[in-house]
């Protein structure tokens, strides 16, 4: 099983005419399905995905990571343009969410066709080979991101937000799996032990996502690094959050196995699934 991978939306670019913000949306293609992983912060996606002549109209699904706005900022504008597909994610993903006291999470949520989305609160199989893990148990706090994330419950009172809404996949075949992730607010070690759990023979192809630990200490970074030197993927792509400030870290650490997943690259395996 093969798959291909467009980054429509990250917060660097290198390709003509396409554009970058503060966001992260992927395009995937695997199994003869059509899947969306994330909208960035706003209608960008659509215009690279043109520029790139990719369909948005045919996305059989929409995957969203999180809650947070520069995920799913793009929401609306999808669904407008795309009349088909279903949205996969965990239901408490529409409580109001807060950085300090700037709103940074899913607007207008009273506008959505509910019927249009399918909340998820166990491991699923979306499409052959394609697995959500919307359940990740922290192991180290060391390995989390929550410091000025706040939700709004109900009865109008913030909580520190440990994002409950947090979910990742899993691209799976007889030989390899590869990791995508948005964020890691629950920390990407803890997402890497959920997954390593339910597949324990295989090795990991790919690690691709964001690991929220730009301007962190540098303890963060070693936490995930350790892990990694005992659990080590063939190839590791960095983007978004972890900020290319770590990004020249785990290139002193992990060399050649790291490229950064900038907007417009395309990451393609072939049927043995080799990158």
């Amino acid at each position: 099983m093969g798959y291909r991978i467009t980054t429509l939306v990250e917060n660097c670019v290198y390709g003509h005419k396409l554009q970058a913000e503060h966001g992260l949306s992927l395009y995937i293609e695997i199994s003869g399905y059509r899947l969306l992983f994330d909208t960035g912060a706003s209608d960008l996606f659509i215009r690279n995905a043109r520029l790139l002549h990719i369909d948005l109209q045919t996305v059989d699904y929409l995957i969203l990571s999180h809650g947070h706005s520069d995920h799913t900022g793009g929401l609306h504008s999808f669904l407008k343009l795309n009349s088909r597909a279903t949205v996969i994610c965990k239901q408490n993903i529409f409580s109001p969410k807060f950085k300090d006291e700037r709103e940074n999470g899913i607007k207008y949520v009273h506008r959505f066709d509910i019927n249009r989305f399918r909340f998820i609160d166990e491991q699923t199989e979306l499409v052959p080979g394609v697995f959500l893990f919307p359940t990740i148990e922290i192991i180290d706090q060391e390995d989390t991101h929550f410091e000025h994330f706040w939700v709004q419950q109900e009865d109008g009172r913030k909580i520190p937000d440990t994002f409950q809404d947090e979910l990742a996949m899993a691209l799976v075949d007889s030989n390899r799996l590869s990791i995508i992730s948005a964020c890691s607010h629950r920390g990407i070690t803890h997402l890497l032990r959920t997954i390593r759990a339910v597949f324990p023979e295989l090795p990991c192809n790919l690690l691709l996502g964001g690991f929220h630990i730009h301007n962190a200490e540098e303890q963060k970074y070693r936490v995930i690094a350790d892990y990694l030197r005992n659990y080590l993927p063939h190839r590791i792509g960095i983007c978004h959050c972890t900020g290319v400030d770590k990004f020249a870290f785990f290139c002193k650490d992990f060399n050649d196995r790291v490229f950064y997943n900038y907007t417009g690259k395309i990451i393609q395996t072939d049927l043995n699934n080799n990158i």
